[in-house]
């Protein structure tokens, strides 16, 4: 971590690890889950650019997406065991 910032490469490398966790399940890009906080690229930045961290409006809706993103699956989790 430099100045505040993730490197892609860095957040590859945690989430790689079980260091941190993505927002949508294996995946290795977007908002990610690591040392209490949410890391997120804002929209508007450079294909090359490092992660940041949310602030409290952004890092709630992220909480809000995990929820929903945990709840879908669990249903497909559901759905694809035999009966």
């Amino acid at each position: 971590m430099t100045d505040g910032t993730l490197s892609a490469e860095e957040v590859r490398e945690l989430v790689q690890s079980g260091a941190a966790t993505p927002l949508l399940g294996g995946t290795e890009v977007g908002p990610t889950w690591y040392d209490d906080h949410w890391w997120f690229v804002p929209s508007d930045a450079p294909d090359d650019a490092d992660y940041e961290v949310a602030g409290p409006e952004l890092s709630a809706e992220f909480d809000r997406l995990r929820v929903r993103a945990e709840a879908i699956e669990s249903v497909a989790a559901r759905l694809e065991k035999p009966s």
